[in-house]
């Protein structure tokens, strides 16, 4: 599929390659292989093809050499072949084997040198053959459909990924994992084991894994997908430890393996393949506050008001299927919500951007005005009561359904009447002898909520484009009146337990398999939904994201969906949240990792219901404080941040300004809560809110890292094992770190407290090598104008910190006061050598440059460039520590990047003109213009002097420049100057009679020196002069400490 792509598909009933067409499931980014490959070719400006060797009958193998050609003037062909990877297909008995050229891993020490400066960690450029991925022999079983195939594993080998699949750690092994989409609420259905189970099945399926530490020696990683959309088991060395085990049930199996150096490779080649997502709009990475109870207009406008008196950031609302009328997808209730647009109008006045809960369930009690169930019963657009009949079932009276609660089996009966919801108009008397297998009557399925609430209902066909293309149109009249964005559940479908299998739909219906579009061997062909489990989902979103797109209300804007599961490649068209959680910490503890796995696997904006959306089923009526706390905290950088919970009569509130007032209600001693607990109660509003602000000053980051996710792929938030590859105690000694640690980009480290603690709050904190670190000094207190607090000591990395990251100590139990200064220190935060962190004034919402209300709200930026080590004394082999920075409106289409960027572009390669269109589809939108400003901010730093004379003075240089400048309002946005802060090593002295200079630009103002903070400051235009539009700026300091001079 690429030269280090392979894909190995197997179907017992075929007879040869011959009946395997070129045809990829809708995951992949093109429907058929020789259009991706010739895509990602020009895209990527390479060229190569395959070598076959050993078609003799002698031979004991055929030899596949994916094989890249270099243009080289000088040999007489014009080109050098260079193989890439080789797969041998050792015939009796039958193995495949697959070998690359690899280099070694790099030593933790430099090496030797006449020069002190030398630097630390380069890579060896020697390369050697070695075997990076092999079956076993006679590696596939199979028979009735089901395949497995069983793959070698060496000792040291660890697995990470698997998508949102729960289990208490990042890394896995030993173990076992089922995917098969299932509204699992509380996580504990099949193996009634809970969140900390791996095995049990959960809303979404990613059946992708990476196999590092395989041979530590050697920068060698290869990851697995298997790509299907029925249910997929892995096992990772549990039945035997040597081995990797994956099986599938339907359909033809299909692996693809990927070969990287490292992880951040395989997660650009990964999501080449299955896509990257769309450019999301800048406010989804606000905060959210969601609530199955805000079911009147009144309380939806008074949560906003409620944060907007405290002081509360805050960008998104959502309203669950409360708003709808008698549970009709699409429909208003104006009764409770009798004036929508206004409330839609006064909220975003406010800064709110509103989302609503759409299903794929189209209610079916009759309703004359109620279009959208007339429609598609009018043109045959719900999925039809056609079945596969089992031989063993006499007729319909005999039908059952299987489910699963708290780990037992046990099934239901569609017949009886008695067993099926009660909803609002009573039970749902439908005749399901009559409709079964009906064929010219829509399958009668429904969806409830419990108390009444709920309907039953038909279904869209969404494997057919015309109803998908149907359903996007849906959406009009929501939009025009003021929504903007959806929150898409129960996408399985989700169904009632008596309307079909595992809560979805009968296993034995009969639904278009357009997974294969375009295949001609599947035309008019129909599948058991078994079959095509995760695909309904798939096409759910899919049909959603370009019905948006399509909206003349929508004409050039961002759309965004929140999905509740479906299956790789979805993430193209929406973000992802984990399912119907609890406020346990246990579900707390598999929180961030869930994150950091998604991201492997492409989904880029994912995150859990923070807080829980249940509550805990010992009774408490909201989550414990200390909990809410913590998970706050923790999400306070993560991608996707959204407060949900139901009311309903299982929670009363779980607002965080709510806890101030309950604990200062008499309902606090009513419920004789212990008293020395009321300070933790009190401590949970600021603490929430003082990281809320800081994720708000910390938003350009957050969106750069995802304007970046559109041309590597990398997450925005970032797994160690991503950011540091060469720290080989990842994958031994400090494996526990890398299921609650991560960063944001590559340089902000977050490790929050995890586990319920005593008062001491202490947790051990991990610092990945090489680099050294520095406890974040960056603040988000209330009308602060510092810069921040001076830099403490440096830490190397490779180190454990012992942090004391205590609530507790927030409130000031004796003088019932709140000690704000503690604020900063309840969750370790770290920042990498050399790094460089922009930070923006917090503003109440992320403003929408299209809205005129809005589009002046300036938020100027500051560049925070903390000290690193100097790399080599010669200029001109200095490896400068980098940030790049993406400036636009934030919610345009036609910002995203497009060929004239990408032709530039160090990550993507080169591309071809005349295939504009194509590349846009694959890279990005279709209306992708490129118009963003794309700045460059690097730093280097070097001994002053003749190269190997000792000396302790040295100059930091920090080039700013605008590598692409298509967004015309920059100064509108953000002002006319950069500040820039050089923050300083304690162990640093400064002159402050010099202290900066800029080449290639002005000073606006005179640079100077904060004691107090110990910081050279110097404010500088937003762009240089000249056709480059780059400055530099210079700062001399003297540095007696080696971490300036010689490296590791």
């Amino acid at each position: 599929m690429r030269p280090r792509v392979w894909r190995i598909r197997f179907n017992e009933k075929h007879d040869g390659g011959e009946s395997f067409t070129d045809f990829n499931t809708a995951t992949i980014i093109r429907k058929q292989g020789k259009d991706m490959i010739q895509e990602l070719d020009h895209a990527e400006d390479i060229d190569w093809d395959i070598e076959l060797e050993g078609t003799d009958d002698d031979s004991e193998h055929l030899i596949l050499t994916s094989m890249i050609k270099t243009k080289a003037p000088k040999n007489p062909q014009g080109f050098v072949r260079t193989p890439c990877v080789k797969l041998w297909i050792q015939k009796d008995p039958f193995r495949i084997t697959a070998t690359r050229f690899v280099g070694a891993t790099p030593s933790f020490f430099a090496l030797p040198s006449s020069s002190a400066a030398t630097a630390a960690w380069t890579p060896p450029t020697e390369e050697v053959e070695a075997v990076i991925w092999q079956t076993k022999e006679r590696g596939f079983q199979y028979g009735n459909g089901a395949v497995v195939l069983s793959i070698e594993r060496t000792p040291t080998a660890r697995y990470m990924g698997f998508g949102e699949q729960g289990g208490s750690k990042f890394i896995k092994d030993q173990t076992f994992m089922n995917f098969f989409n299932f509204d699992n609420m509380r996580y504990y259905n099949v193996y009634d084991k809970g969140p900390e189970c791996d095995a049990e099945p959960l809303y979404h399926s990613d059946p992708y894994f990476i196999e590092v530490n395989s041979n530590p020696s050697l920068q060698s990683q290869v990851a697995t997908f298997v790509d299907n959309y029925s249910q997929v088991c892995l096992d990772i060395g549990r039945l035997d430890w040597l081995s990797v085990r994956m099986a599938t049930r339907f359909n033809a199996f299909a692996g693809i393996f990927f070969a990287g150096d490292n992880v951040q490779d395989i997660i650009s080649l990964f999501t080449s393949i299955v896509g990257r997502p769309r450019l999301k709009p800048r406010y989804i990475l606000g905060y959210h506050q969601g609530c199955y109870g805000y079911d009147t207009q009144e309380k939806v406008q008074g949560a906003v008001d409620k944060y907007r008196q405290y002081d509360y950031p805050i960008d998104g609302m959502h309203i669950d299927v409360d708003m709808q009328d008698n549970y009709r997808t699409f429909t208003i209730n104006l009764e409770t919500f009798p004036d929508p647009k206004a409330m839609f109008k006064r909220l975003r006045s406010q800064g709110v951007k509103c989302s609503t809960n759409i299903t794929p369930v189209v209610a079916n009690v009759p309703c004359d005005w109620y279009n959208t169930l007339n429609e598609g019963l009018k043109k045959g657009y719900f999925v039809m009561d056609q079945r596969e009949i089992d031989p063993s079932v006499t007729d319909s009276d005999h039908v059952r359904y299987v489910q699963y609660g708290k780990g037992d089996k046990y099934t239901t009966n569609p017949s009886d009447v008695d067993t099926r919801a009660t909803f609002n108009f009573g039970k749902d008397t439908y005749n399901f002898r009559n409709n079964f297998n009906n064929k010219l009557e829509p399958f009668h399925g429904g969806v409830d909520y419990g108390g009444g609430k709920g309907s039953p209902g038909h279904y869209p066909n969404l494997n057919n484009k015309a109803v998908r293309t149907w359903w996007g149109q849906q959406y009009k009249t929501l939009f025009e009146t003021g929504l903007e964005f959806v929150w898409q559940d129960m996408t399985g479908p989700c169904i009632g337990q008596n309307y079909g299998d595992m809560k979805s739909f009968p296993f034995r219906l009969l639904l278009e398999a357009d997974g294969w579009s375009g295949d001609p061997t599947l035309q008019g062909v129909k599948k058991k939904a078994i079959e095509l489990w995760s695909l309904y989902s798939y096409n759910l979103h899919k049909a959603t994201y370009h019905g948006l797109n399509k909206l003349e209300s929508r004409k050039g804007k961002r759309n965004f969906i929140i999905g509740r599961g479906s299956f790789t490649g979805a993430h193209r068209f929406a973000g992802l949240w984990t399912g119907d959680n609890s406020s346990t910490w246990q579900f707390f503890n598999i929180s961030v990792a869930q994150v950091l796995s998604l991201g492997l696997s492409g989904t880029t904006v994912a995150g859990a219901d923070v807080g829980g959306f249940e509550p805990p089923e010992t009774g408490e009526q909201f989550c414990d404080p200390e909990l809410f706390i913590r998970w706050n905290v923790a999400y306070s950088l993560l991608p996707w941040y959204r407060n949900h919970y139901v009311q309903k009569g299982k929670k009363l509130f779980q607002e965080p300004w709510a806890y101030d007032e309950f604990a200062q209600s008499s309902a606090f001693s009513d419920m004789k809560i212990p008293g020395g607990e009321y300070g933790l109660y009190r401590s949970v509003s600021p603490v929430v809110r003082y990281y809320i602000r800081l994720r708000y000053s910390l938003m350009q980051l957050l969106y750069d890292t995802m304007f970046e996710n559109l041309l590597h792929g990398l997450p925005i938030a970032r797994a160690m094992i991503v950011t540091d590859p060469y720290d080989g105690s990842l994958f031994a000694s400090n494996e526990e770190f890398t299921r609650s640690q991560y960063l944001i980009g590559n340089d902000l480290l977050h490790a929050p407290v995890m586990k319920e603690r005593d008062r001491r709050d202490r947790r051990k904190v991990y610092l990945p090598a090489p680099s050294d670190w520095y406890q974040l000094n960056l603040r988000a207190f209330d009308n602060d104008d510092s810069l921040g607090e001076a830099l403490t000591w440096r830490v190397p990395g490779g180190k454990h910190v012992h942090y004391t990251a205590s609530v507790h100590a927030c409130w000031h139990n004796e003088e019932n006061r709140l000690i704000q200064e503690q604020l900063p220190y309840v969750t370790p935060m770290y920042v990498r050598e050399g790094a460089i962190i922009p930070q923006i004034p917090v503003l109440g919402f992320v403003p929408d440059r299209n809205d005129p209300a809005q589009a002046n709200i300036q938020t100027p930026i500051t560049l925070h460039v903390y000290p690193g080590r100097s790399q080599c004394a010669r200029e001109e082999s200095e490896r400068p520590y980098c940030y790049d920075m993406y400036l636009d409106d934030g919610v345009s289409r036609d910002s995203a990047p497009e060929d004239a960027y990408l032709a530039g572009s160090d990550e993507i390669g080169h591309t071809s003109a005349h295939r504009r269109e194509r590349l846009r589809g694959a890279f990005g939108d279709q209306e992708a213009g490129s118009k963003f400003t794309h700045v460059r901010i690097s730093q280097t730093i070097h001994r002053v002097g003749k190269r190997g004379a000792t000396s302790n003075k040295f100059e930091r240089r920090l080039q700013i420049k605008t590598t692409w400048d298509k967004y015309p309002f920059v100064e509108r946005d953000v002002g006319k100057t950069f500040t820039v802060v050089f923050w300083h090593d304690p162990k640093t002295r400064v002159d402050e009679s010099k202290l900066a200079t800029v080449e290639g630009a002005e000073a606006v103002e005179k640079p100077y020196f904060d004691r107090k903070a110990r910081a050279t400051v110097v404010k500088v235009p937003t762009q240089g002069k000249g056709e480059q539009k780059s400055f530099v700026i210079t700062v001399p300091y003297e540095d007696d400490d080696h971490f300036a001079t010689v490296g590791r």
